[in-house]
């Protein structure tokens, strides 16, 4: 067979030349056993194209963030596509690393957990236009216009509090994550309109911070349980804070859930650890992942540009267990 042939069988463009598929298959087989793989940095050469894509993400430690990870690497697998992965804590390592993905000539950029202040925000927006780089995120608080794929955080917190109030709970207490995180701010904002909705007292229904510190989701759950008047049920922005929320109830010897209802959110493995087993809501991290990717292949095939941020969300699965109860009628 030609150069030519082969060439484009073996690039998945036979059926554009009219080439069989049976003589595809003959190709794609002899290529098998010959253990044939395409030599990346020819192609890119012959084509004029990276086939590159970045991901950058500040979440590569976390149980949640890896999963994201896997999702996209299980969405590029199959294309002709490669990853470069760097992970990032900070503005300064967040531009540093912008930078070299920028010079390895990258075709779309993939960002997990990226909450930029105003200038670096620009920094990425400029970067994306100037480069014409396609970009797609997830709990990142980007400004600019992209597509972005997310948990429906809303609906999740709305079932929980759903729940709660069920079960009797009228002073409910939200523990948060920190006011710049995308997931932390929706998931706050959804727990006041469940105040409202539910027709609870805003002042009887306090929202507090930790930053995702362990030490200041103990010193929060603390406040609260030490108050007069204490929360009968404390909603948290996810299951870290939730543990911390047992530990620091059994330090002070309040039964859960006979006195007080704990919930939490991303149903961690520790859920089902804790004494009790937490009450919270699955996020199909790995779908949101896989998704992003699929995504961000389309935009740069596509060329397309984003006019505005177009939102994907995913749904999120409730886990009732034994963190939540009744509420004490003392």
């Amino acid at each position: 067979m030609s150069r030519v042939t082969v060439s484009a069988i073996l690039n998945d463009r036979y059926q554009k030349l009219g080439i069989s598929e049976k003589t595809a298959q003959r190709v794609l087989a002899q290529a098998e056993n010959m253990g044939y793989v395409p030599n990346q940095n020819a192609l890119t050469m012959r084509t004029g194209r990276s086939l590159t894509i970045g991901m950058l993400s500040s979440s590569l430690s976390e149980g949640w963030g890896a999963k994201i990870l896997v999702g996209a690497l299980r969405a590029i697998q199959s294309t002709q596509y490669s990853l470069r992965v760097e992970a990032v804590h900070g503005a300064e390592e967040e531009r540093s690393a912008l930078e070299r993905l920028l010079k390895s000539r990258i075709e779309g950029l993939f960002c997990c957990n990226i909450n930029p202040a105003p200038e670096t925000d620009e920094f990425f927006k400029l970067a994306g236009e100037r480069y014409r780089v396609a970009v797609v995120s997830t709990n990142c608080s980007f400004s600019f216009p992209h597509a972005r794929i997310e948990s429906d955080n809303s609906t999740a917190v709305m079932t929980l509090m759903e729940h709660l109030v069920g079960l009797g709970h009228r002073q409910i207490a939200h523990i948060g994550g920190d006011r710049s995180s995308e997931a932390s701010r929706e998931r706050s904002e959804a727990f006041l309109r469940g105040v409202k909705n539910f027709n609870l007292k805003p002042d009887e229904c306090p929202v507090r911070f930790s930053d995702w510190e362990v030490d200041q989701a103990r010193s929060r759950a603390r406040q609260f349980l030490e108050l007069s008047k204490p929360p009968t049920a404390i909603f948290c922005a996810n299951d870290t804070i939730a543990a911390c929320v047992l530990k620091v109830a059994n330090e002070l010897s309040i039964k859960v859930p006979d006195e007080l209802s704990v919930v939490g959110m991303t149903n961690e493995r520790m859920s089902e650890l804790t004494v009790p087993s937490l009450t919270t809501v699955g996020i199909p991290f790995e779908e949101i992942g896989h998704a992003g990717m699929v995504a961000l292949i389309e935009l740069i095939e596509s060329k397309r540009e984003m006019e505005a941020q177009e939102i994907t969300r995913f749904a999120c699965t409730p886990v009732f267990r034994d963190s939540s109860a009744t509420a004490s009628s003392s």
